[in-house]
């Protein structure tokens, strides 16, 4: 089960924020979609990635699912053991199961993206108001 400081990102994902670092991993709710794991790609450390593309894959018995980073940064650390054995995730999505760590090149604000989906939702009110 996830701990407090675990958020969601991307519906599938989630991330829990420490010191500017970012650990990235897949939620249950992604983990519900398929059965097994067969492989998992992850950038290079001290890779440098920008906010919201593509970092990596998870292959499933379901096809493929990316990775995306939450913020631009620096990777600096993978975690090699769930591209050794990718059954680590589906045992234990939260610890043994990260994926990678994300240095931000700024603070990462998680309220921010919490308050676009909050204005995402109003704009549907109004649209339904109008519609009357």
């Amino acid at each position: 089960m996830a701990s407090d400081d675990v958020r969601n990102f991307m519906g599938y994902m989630w991330i829990r924020q420490e010191d500017g670092i970012i650990t990235i991993g897949i939620n249950e709710d992604g983990l519900e979609d398929f059965e097994s794991i067969n492989s998992v790609e992850l950038p290079a450390e001290h890779e440098k990635v920008d906010a919201e593309s593509v970092i990596g894959t998870i292959e499933t018995d379901d096809g493929p699912l990316d990775i995306y980073s939450p913020v631009e940064g620096t990777i600096i650390e993978v975690n090699t053991q769930v591209v050794e054995d990718p059954s680590i995730i589906m045992e234990d999505p939260y610890e043994e199961g990260w994926l990678v760590r994300i240095e931000a090149d700024e603070d990462y604000d998680e309220d921010e993206e919490d308050e676009d989906d909050e204005d995402d939702e109003d704009e549907d009110d109004d649209y339904e108001d109008d519609e009357d």
